[in-house]
């Protein structure tokens, strides 16, 4: 098995066989047959993508259908940032789709910014992937459809001999010895544009200890002792130097590969780079990758804007893009696919030995809270959580007061 996997680690076999079969003939399916009776150009917006997975998907759709084409208008800067940019495209005419964070479909939709599509293969995608993109009262009109899913997961160095693969909270209590810093996390954030993978971070922390602290909807508890409580024993592991406060997913990337870090919480795709680097847990075999207690969900959603001129295509290019073909390759780029066949498929399942754990993962995962002001939420966190971690002063009442002014709660 080792053997095996070595093998699908060190080619490119599968993006291959994917993207010049399957998924050529779901681009010939969508070439224009006359509806179409002009050129038009696209203009998707969206956030950078280091995989090369969403610019081989465009590129092929282009080739395939010469009379619509796609151009992609990139994002810069925090996430925050990005969708300011994105509002800013959506309501000026400059976008056609926008490929917008999970946390943020119910906002641009409350603003007046998208066109609902109509889905009627809902059934077909993972549902915590799709819950947010629902149009309230109506089962077959979406905001958005799932372009790529995520959740946090553990990755684990497994020494021979090891008697049980540990769980972050065993991670934390007994697997990392006291200064070894053996443990990676985005818990050190340098800058604003690392601040939401702290917020989610955190976030997950406190779900290991307490799986009430945020509801189903992404709700937080408004009680600061299980908060305190909750992410005690982070602080403690902290303290004792079993953690490695990380400032973002790269910087942990990198420090996951120094002799003596064994744990690393990060997203899925982080075991596409480990491959293409041939990390020698990879190559050996010994890289697990399983899934926290309760990960925090993430990913993105395609949408058509709402003063887009080309409703039709553009409709039809979200349809190619998130269509099971284009699923597959992303998740051959080591994106999570939003479609539950992707998770199914045999040659996936050989190239990406944790496909099950991922899928298991987002099922059981939470939510940030979707609210219009989540940015207020997020800042509080990171405040308070990272004053917490920093130092020796407990979290404030202040923290829940900034938490409920945030979000509305009572």
């Amino acid at each position: 098995m080792a053997g095996t996997h070595s093998a699908y680690s060190r080619r490119d076999f599968l993006t291959g066989v994917l993207a010049c079969g399957t998924l050529t003939s779901a681009a010939i399916y969508l070439l224009p047959g006359g509806s179409q009776p002009k050129d038009t150009e696209l203009t998707l917006v969206t956030g950078a993508d280091s995989t090369g997975a969403r610019q081989l998907l465009i590129d092929m759709w282009n080739r395939a259908n010469p009379r619509v084409r796609v151009s992609l208008a990139t994002s810069q800067g925090a996430t925050a940032d990005q969708k300011r940019q994105a509002v800013t495209a959506a309501r000026n005419g400059v976008a056609d789709v926008v490929n917008l964070d999970a946390i943020d479909i119910q906002d641009f939709a409350g603003q007046g910014l998208l066109r609902p599509i109509e889905m009627h293969d809902a059934e077909l995608f993972l549902d915590r992937a799709i819950r947010a993109n629902r149009v309230p009262g109506d089962p077959d009109r979406y905001w958005a459809v799932p372009f790529n899913t995520d959740v946090g997961m553990l990755f684990a160095r497994q020494e021979p001999g090891d008697p049980a693969e540990h769980t972050l909270r065993e991670v934390l209590d007994d697997a990392a010895l006291d200064g070894t810093r053996a443990f990676v996390g985005q818990l050190d954030p340098a800058s604003s544009a690392s601040n939401e993978a702290f917020v989610v971070n955190i976030l997950e922390h406190a779900l290991a200890r307490d799986e009430g602290i945020l509801d189903v909807n992404g709700g937080p508890a408004y009680d600061l002792g299980r908060w305190q409580q909750a992410l005690q024993p982070l602080r403690v592991a902290a303290a004792k130097g079993r953690v490695l406060l990380s400032d973002n997913e790269q910087s942990s990337l990198e420090a996951f590969g120094e002799p003596g870090r064994r744990y690393m919480r990060n997203w899925p795709v982080q075991y596409r780079v480990l491959q293409q680097k041939e990390d020698p847990g990879v190559r050996n075999a010994r890289l697990r990758v399983r899934a926290l207690p309760i990960g925090i969900l993430g990913g993105q959603s395609l949408a058509v804007v709402a003063g887009s001129r080309n409703p039709g295509p553009a409709a039809d290019l979200i349809r190619f893009l998130t269509g099971e073909e284009a699923q597959k390759v992303l998740a051959a780029h080591g994106l999570a696919p939003t479609r539950t066949n992707a998770y199914i498929d045999p040659n996936l399942k050989a190239f990406i030995p944790h496909l099950g754990a991922i899928r298991g993962a987002v099922e059981r995962s939470r939510p940030r809270p979707v609210h219009r002001d989540y940015g207020r939420f997020a800042e509080a966190v990171v405040l308070h959580a990272g004053r917490l971690l920093r130092s020796n002063i407990d979290l404030p009442s202040k923290f829940v007061d900034d938490m409920r002014a945030a979000l509305g709660g009572r």
